[in-house]
């Protein structure tokens, strides 16, 4: 299955998008702050970033416009995780490919999840394919 950078610093949150992302057989990442979100996205390359925004060290805001201002990462999935009453308009601005607001409704983030990994999956291959001269 896919590779899962989950990003945040809610240890009881992140322990149960872990546990979940597990029991859908993909293999997570797990890291508490938005500095090691990059050095992770930079060293794993995970087939999609769960990011969220409010967090030490480095928001994910800044870990966002980071991952998206570098090429031989800015094309993996990233969904916004987020409290913020705002966080469809915030993820959208960001370039977030989707987004999810806390409290996390379980059937929206495995429906999420699914779609952004085929998302990545196309335009791995879309990349990928050579294209006609």
């Amino acid at each position: 299955m896919a590779r899962i950078l989950v990003v945040e610093d809610s240890l009881d949150l992140r322990q149960l998008m872990v546990d979940l992302l597990e029991s859908m057989g993909h293999t997570v990442i797990e890291v508490g702050d938005g500095l090691a979100a990059v050095q992770r996205a930079m060293s794993d390359r995970p087939d999609l970033i769960m990011l969220d925004l409010m967090m030490p060290l480095a928001s994910g805001e800044s870990a966002l416009k980071f991952l998206r201002g570098t090429p031989e990462i800015a094309k993996i999935p990233v969904v916004v995780v987020s409290a913020h009453s705002d966080v469809r308009h915030i993820a959208t601005s960001l370039g977030a490919d989707a987004w999810l607001s806390k409290p996390i409704e379980i059937k929206h983030l495995r429906a999420t999840v699914e779609t952004m990994l085929k998302k990545g999956a196309q335009a791995a291959s879309d990349s990928s394919t050579p294209t006609p001269a």
